[in-house]
């Protein structure tokens, strides 16, 4: 029995997505065609124009789609009924599993955002200032210290996580010496131990 039409157009979107992403990541946005990205996911140029009618809403879609999914996934753990440090060791051993399994999307999220025309660059940076906000309160439960001060600390330390989190994936491997659950460890216990002495 053939799948619903729908179904078929979401996998065809996500194989053109997967494709591009993985190209923009190789090569950088700025040096892709759109013929490129036809070629990398084997369809023709009339066929993309059908699910995108130009190389920037490509783009949009790879970046709405993993900051979005990264929203999500940090919604989902800071919902769960446990203590802020739990929450937190939570957070990163997700963030971590999560941009290595989508490193592609990853990449093209850190280098390209700076190519999306005004208003996507705006819809992406809303996702990113509401996990900055949701971070922001998690890192004041930990440490109630960072609300007192003049003016609150706590938007500082969230973004000092996500700039552990974000860069470390850059560099690290998950064939190297260390394990992704290790250096999630790593990453939770450096951060929170240096937390935990502010004030």
């Amino acid at each position: 029995m053939a799948r619903p039409q729908a179904e078929d157009y979401g996998d065809k979107r996500q194989a053109i997505l997967d494709a591009a992403a993985a190209l923009f990541a190789r090569i950088g946005y700025a040096h892709a065609k759109l013929a490129d990205v036809a070629r990398a996911c084997g369809a023709t140029k009339s066929m993309l124009y059908h699910y995108f009618p130009a190389k920037e809403d490509v783009l949009f879609a790879i970046i709405r789609d993993h900051a979005e999914g990264n929203l999500a996934a940090l919604e989902q753990v800071l919902a769960r009924a446990a203590p802020p440090e739990e929450r937190l060791h939570a957070l990163v051993a997700t963030w971590v599993r999560r941009s290595l399994s989508a490193r592609a999307g990853h990449a093209v999220l850190m280098y390209d955002l700076k190519f999306l025309p005004p208003r996507q660059h705006r819809a992406i940076v809303d996702v990113e200032r509401r996990m900055i906000e949701r971070v922001g309160e998690l890192v004041a439960e930990v440490n109630p210290a960072l609300r007192r001060g003049r003016p609150p600390q706590q938007k500082t330390y969230a973004l000092l996580l996500f700039g552990m989190l974000n860069w470390t994936e850059t560099w690290f491997r998950s064939s190297g010496p260390l394990s992704p659950e290790e250096m999630a460890e790593r990453i939770f216990r450096l951060f929170l131990h240096g937390l935990a002495a502010e004030g």
